[in-house]
């Protein structure tokens, strides 16, 4: 009998990870940890924050879960100040521990920050909750290999659907009106002529041109910007809050990148791109399909080129 409790426990914390591993973006997941590790321990208060950078109360800092007016300021400076190589942290304010623990960065550089306070940590506690935190970062990163594209390293078409979904789900996209100089795009990018690279050097001398146009398109965009490997030599880009009188400029600043770069036995290689403004007005599909026509009209009047649709919509080269 006096092994129940024990049972009870052990199904408890089962149903906390069954419940965790539901989700299956980051954000839900660091939501799910907070509230599960809490709910389990108690007498915890959780925060959830983002992005912490520079220092001072100045500094860049996203509360993303939890009550601001009981976070103290000086447990964020805690934060801010933990180094990257220190997974958790205890420290001691105001008669509560606080735990701090940074958790798993998904590769924009941010720092993602759990904390969680209460008036002490037994040690039968404190390993539950680097336990659960232990769960999270395993599962984070099995999420992440499952996004990425085996031989390029970038995002693979499935997360692109995902990112389709996330923006048509924001209420007409998250536009303000300060933002109105800025625009979030779309733009579909084709090697040109790459079944003649496959079929005369072979598909590794193939592969290793896709690997060097990938880190070409790293190299040449931000690292706020999200870049796809939609299938084959075609790769799709996510530019959020782009200058709009910049992003043919960012393009192609990509196309000559390309254009300019010695590969390997090929030599000089090309390639083509259609883009589109990301809008309120279509869902993200139909914004994917106008670059696609845009790209389409790049390849059929001499490829190595940067289209816009909205653009060859007003000069009469398509409906």
């Amino acid at each position: 009998m006096p092994a129940v409790p024990n049972v009870d426990r052990a199904h408890e914390v089962i149903e906390s990870i069954v419940s965790l591993t539901e989700q299956r973006d980051q954000r839900s997941l660091e939501q799910s940890l907070l509230t599960t590790v809490a709910e389990m321990l108690g007498n915890a208060e959780g925060w959830l924050l983002d992005n912490l950078t520079g220092t001072g109360e100045d500094a860049a800092c996203t509360l993303l879960h939890g009550e601001a007016a009981t976070l103290p300021q000086w447990i964020i400076d805690q934060g801010r100040a933990q180094p990257a190589s220190d997974p958790f942290n205890l420290v001691e304010h105001d008669g509560r521990i606080y735990l701090l623990a940074r958790l798993a960065d998904t590769g924009i550089g941010r720092v993602h920050l759990l904390v969680l306070a209460q008036p002490s940590w037994p040690d039968a506690e404190l390993q539950l909750a680097l336990g659960m935190i232990r769960v999270y970062q395993n599962f984070v990163a099995l999420l992440s290999d499952s996004e990425k594209d085996t031989l390029t390293g970038l995002y693979n078409r499935r997360k692109l659907e995902m990112a389709f979904k996330a923006i048509a789900a924001q209420p007409a996209w998250g536009r303000r009106q300060k933002d109105q100089r800025n625009g979030d795009y779309l733009a579909i990018l084709d090697l040109d002529r790459f079944k003649r690279i496959n079929d005369g050097y072979g598909h590794l001398v193939g592969d290793e041109v896709l690997l060097v146009f990938a880190n070409i398109l790293r190299r040449t965009l931000r690292d706020s910007d999200q870049i796809f490997r939609h299938g084959g030599e075609e790769f799709v880009a996510l530019l959020r809050e782009t200058p709009n009188d910049s992003i043919e400029d960012v393009l192609e600043r990509i196309r000559r990148n390309v254009e300019q770069h010695a590969f390997t036995q090929v030599g000089t290689v090309t390639v083509s791109i259609g883009f589109a403004r990301l809008d309120g007005c279509a869902s993200p599909v139909d914004v994917m399909s106008k670059a696609d026509r845009a790209l389409g009209y790049a390849k059929d009047h001499g490829r190595n080129q940067v289209r816009e649709f909205e653009s060859l919509v007003n000069q009469h080269l398509l409906e």
